[in-house]
């Protein structure tokens, strides 16, 4: 298992109600005592997991193994449509690289492919850059677009007026165009507090007596986690009673969106992987089995004391078994298998005061199979 930063936060509706559960540590077990601080841990685990699977992952494997991610960028990415919506009237140029996808040795090339126009050294002129993997069924891509700029200019830049629904919609049909598939992006359950993962950036300006002068909304931010849809739901949440309708799945995009549209758009990792055709639900894991994984692993990784604790259902992206180099959608996407998704967080939820004298290390993500697997993932290449 490889840890990996812990994701963002966003302003807009939480995923965890309608994706997967997410249980809070509860502060009696988190402040508990004990002479052994792995048996602390083992409880802590093992209250979630039991609290998400029972004694065992095979409903929730067998709920999961009927997802069918639909087609997504290895076959609906139009370079050329995408260039246009884009770049409009704009000259855009493709790097010469951009024509192959394979690398020298014949294997799938994970370079980017750059399309620009304008001058990216001038520090005034107006430029457009899109750079997108060259085998973009792997789900990366970075576009931005900067405006021209006038050092001379002595009044404020215009503030963004367009809503959060208004951002929402504009990043909705930013995904679309890059042909990304709406089922892959989660509707906000109805009757959250702030259905819409959209938050404002804002500078100001202050006058000679310190008061602020002006304020601007730059742009507003988009977040849109992956999560794909279950047939026939996932499970209930025991704490909403919500029956959790999607699953979340490798990808991530932000997007920066203004009244001219989108400015600046982030694709990682929203790969065309799909269900490892090899997973066997006879091999579900059992909840004592993964109580053990988790715990040795998290032990072994330093976790000592754990101020929160989250746990969540969702899918992860592995590399196939090594009879079966690549995935049969995309030479780079490999597949995706059920898995718990594990957060340790050791200051936990409330404010930190730290210092040089008070180190506070940074906190984990790891995930663990829900089914084990006959044969060993192959090495990266």
């Amino acid at each position: 298992m490889t840890p990996r930063p812990l994701p963002q936060r966003f302003s807009g509706f939480r995923l965890a109600p309608l994706c997967a559960a997410l249980l809070a540590l509860p502060p009696l077990l988190a402040g508990a005592q004990t002479a052994d601080p792995k048996e602390l841990l083992r409880a802590a685990v093992a209250q979630q997991v039991r609290n998400l699977l029972g004694d065992g992952s095979g409903p929730v494997v067998e709920r999961l193994l009927q997802v069918r991610p639909e087609p997504g960028l290895a076959s609906r990415f139009d370079a050329a449509r995408v260039t246009s919506g884009l770049f409009g009237r704009q000259a855009a140029t493709f790097a010469p690289d951009c024509r192959s996808t394979t690398n020298a040795a014949g294997e799938a090339d994970a370079g980017l492919c750059v399309v620009e126009a304008g001058s990216r050294d001038s520090e005034t002129g107006a430029y457009t850059l899109l750079a997108y993997a060259k085998n973009i069924g792997g789900g990366d891509l970075m576009f931005t677009r900067r405006a021209a700029f006038n050092p001379a200019a002595t009044t404020v830049p215009p503030s963004a007026k367009l809503s959060d629904a208004d951002a929402y919609a504009q990043a909705l049909k930013f995904m679309e165009l890059l042909g990304v598939p709406r089922s892959d992006i989660p509707q906000p359950p109805p009757g959250v507090k702030n259905p819409l993962p959209v938050r404002s950036l804002e500078a100001a300006a202050l006058d000679e007596k310190g008061s602020t002068a002006a304020r601007v909304t730059v742009h507003k931010m988009v977040t849109l986690p992956r999560a794909l849809p279950v047939p026939g739901g996932l499970l209930k949440d025991p704490n909403t009673g919500i029956v959790l309708t999607h699953v979340p799945a490798p990808g991530l995009a932000t997007l920066a969106v203004t009244d001219s549209g989108v400015q600046f758009a982030r694709l990682d990792g929203w790969a065309d992987a799909p269900m490892d055709p090899k997973l066997d639900p006879r091999r579900a894991k059992r909840s004592a089995d993964l109580i053990d994984e988790i715990t040795d692993d998290l032990y072994g990784e330093g976790v000592r004391k754990v101020g929160s604790l989250s746990i969540l259902i969702a899918l992860r992206q592995a590399l196939p078994n090594p009879e079966d180099p690549d995935s049969p959608q995309c030479k780079r996407c490999g597949v995706l298998r059920p898995a718990l998704q594990v957060m340790v967080s050791l200051p936990g939820t409330g404010r930190v005061e730290s210092s040089e004298r008070a180190f506070i290390p940074p906190g984990l993500v790891r995930e663990y199979d829900l089914v084990a697997q006959v044969e060993t993932e192959r090495a990266a290449r």
